[in-house]
């Protein structure tokens, strides 16, 4: 295969990435942003309840690793298309597997929390009279639809970089 064309070929997936990755943080951000705004009250419950202080745990841990999986794409996705053989030749080969195995963690358990036991539905069930929350709740499932493109497009580029390497 011609060296440029290879080029363009990979360059281009990344750059589909650093799209996704920009859409994914620009959800994770509202969602985060409105679940905050139940913080006060969540921590006043979370003192006279351990289950509510286990809900609040949960649901910081889980939107924040959905951020971090964002921004660890966005970064990668970022060096292997401006900067590609600015690092180890290894290096670039191991990120897309490594991406794939993080953003399907981070995915998983997100998608642990946020999604019903039964499966039927993507997020829980809105309640009535929280449009922040429920706001958030609909930039989940929005992360989670991201997340899971995000899996396959570091799937394609691990298949990609492991055909004609780098």
């Amino acid at each position: 295969m011609d060296s440029t064309l290879r080029e363009t070929v990979l360059r281009s997936q990344h750059v589909v990435q650093i799209v996704l990755s920009l859409y994914g943080a620009a959800a994770s951000f509202v969602a985060i942003t409105n679940l905050q705004k139940y913080e006060a009250a969540a921590k006043k419950l979370a003192e006279w309840s351990k289950q509510a202080e286990t809900e609040l745990s949960k649901t910081r841990f889980t939107q924040g690793s959905g951020a971090v999986a964002i921004i660890a794409s966005l970064v990668a996705s970022s060096v292997l298309t401006i900067s590609p053989y600015g690092i180890h030749r290894w290096v670039r080969i191991a990120i897309s597997p490594a991406m794939l195995i993080g953003v399907l963690g981070a995915r998983t358990y997100l998608k642990s929390y946020w999604a019903p036991k039964d499966g039927k539905n993507s997020t829980r069930v809105p309640l009535p009279k929280m449009g922040d929350y429920n706001e958030a709740e609909r930039r989940t499932e929005n992360l989670l639809q991201i997340l899971e493109y995000l899996e396959y497009s570091w799937g394609l580029t691990s298949l990609v970089h492991g055909m004609i390497g780098r």
